[in-house]
């Protein structure tokens, strides 16, 4: 009787189980519908004089860009700072370099080198490849640095500025140093050369690679004929550009315009083409070009871009509470379909557990 009674209940909590399942795989989840325009990626948006592009959409977020032909850029040289070479330039600024023909040889990392271009990379590229062993390849990307020795011409840490299909041109110059006067408002500033003294010395095949020191701690050039100069002798003047307010100055390869200078800085401005970026995200509210729009995403690959106005913040507020519902709704089916499920299968092991005497 105990065990028919169970086999029963059993009975009705699977039926419970089941019906609540059977209602889980009928309920229709409810989506946001709310009126306007479907984007995909590279699709453009007009607000006012300003066109958008849709960048990236990538689950419930995403990303608009928009570009200024003349935006506005800011650096600073700091006052006793150092800046490179490749950073600043003017007219006549020491820079020295050399050109390395494609398949010609230069000696690298002790052992003959070939030199070879390939201008189908991103960036473009040159390569050595050992001579003795053709699998023994050493890539330089353009703005890397190399050491190489050209007929006999040690060239250390050069910079791989220019490749093409025919050849390819290293580079090198120095560290310059931002100098501002110590005066209560300054209106100009030099930039000095700081000179690479182990450069110099492995440049100048006339000397040795390191120098001597006199009996007073002073330092000097040894010759390889034997004779002897002081450093401070041997060194060319040090390269000095001046700066001013309201000069140029050419800075990252931008002409730039030197503003108010300070004991503490140098600004630079210039202006040319930029893109900006604006972040969206699902339900979240955006300013473009000083209007407010709510963004809304549809599917995995399309946006709405809608006007924040009442109506259509109500209408998608209004989804959302359903949504909302019906998760709620489904998260109880679950827990009956469970709880039902998991009270038939306890009462019926209970039930013929066996009866001791």
């Amino acid at each position: 009787m105990q065990r028919r009674a169970a086999a029963a209940y059993f009975v009705l909590f699977m039926v419970i189980s089941a019906g609540a399942y059977a209602y889980l795989g009928m309920a229709e989840r409810p989506t946001i519908d709310v009126p306007g325009e479907t984007h995909a990626v590279d699709d453009q948006i007009t607000v006012g004089d300003r066109t958008y592009t849709v960048d990236s959409i990538d689950n419930g977020s995403g990303s608009l860009t928009w570009s200024k032909s003349d935006a506005k850029y800011t650096a600073t040289l700091a006052n006793n700072s150092t800046v490179s070479w490749q950073a600043v330039s003017w007219e006549g600024q020491r820079v020295d370099s050399t050109t390395l023909a494609n398949e010609s040889i230069v000696e690298f990392d002790d052992s003959e080198h070939q030199i070879l271009m390939n201008v189908s990379a991103d960036p473009p590229t040159m390569r050595l490849v050992n001579t003795s062993n053709r699998s023994m390849v050493s890539t330089v990307e353009r703005g890397g640095t190399v050491t190489v020795t050209v007929d006999g011409q040690p060239i250390p840490d050069a910079t791989l500025t220019e490749v093409s299909a025919d050849e390819a041109t290293l580079s090198w110059g120095s560290e310059y140093l931002v100098v501002i006067p110590n005066v209560t408002d300054p209106t100009s500033a030099n930039i000095v050369e700081q000179q690479n003294v182990t450069r110099q010395l492995v440049l100048d095949t006339e000397v040795e690679n390191s120098l001597g020191t006199n009996a007073d701690g002073s330092q000097f050039v040894q010759y390889r004929n034997g004779s002897t100069a002081l450093l401070s002798e041997y060194l060319p003047e040090p390269e000095t550009e001046a700066i001013e307010e309201g000069g140029t100055l050419q800075f990252e390869g931008n002409e730039t315009t030197v503003g108010n200078i300070t004991t503490d800085e140098v600004p630079l401005e210039w202006r040319g083409p930029k893109t900006f970026t604006v972040d969206i995200s699902e339900g979240g509210t955006v300013d473009l070009n000083n209007e407010t729009f709510l963004a809304h995403f549809p599917s995995d690959s399309t946006v709405k871009i809608l006007e924040n106005t009442t109506e259509n913040y109500e209408a998608y507020q209004a989804d959302q509470d359903r949504i909302s519902e019906y998760n709620e709704r489904k998260a109880g089916l679950w827990a009956v379909v469970i709880i039902s499920l998991l009270a038939g299968l306890i009462l019926l092991a209970t039930a013929y557990l066996p009866v001791r005497d």
